[in-house]
């Protein structure tokens, strides 16, 4: 049975684990969120730190959708 290095000169493997190895390798895309909330937003939601009442969150969740609607997403 041949070693490991002798089935890695083939070629497409080698350089998959070369592109792996050296950060080569194409990001995933990120899914699209469940809920309908574009990511801008949510990252804008969390750097503001709200506090974890519930009334206050919703609140500014509904004003910063609004406002990306109004930009027309941008």
């Amino acid at each position: 049975m041949p070693n490991m290095r002798s089935r890695l000169k083939g070629g497409s493997a080698q350089v998959r684990i070369r592109r792996n190895q050296t950060g080569w390798a194409k990001p995933l895309s990120q899914a699209p969120n469940p809920h309908g909330i574009p990511n801008e937003v949510m990252r804008t939601l969390a750097n503001e730190g709200l506090s974890s009442d519930p009334a206050a969150f919703n609140r500014r969740l509904q004003e910063l959708l609004a406002a990306y609607k109004l930009s027309d997403g941008k």
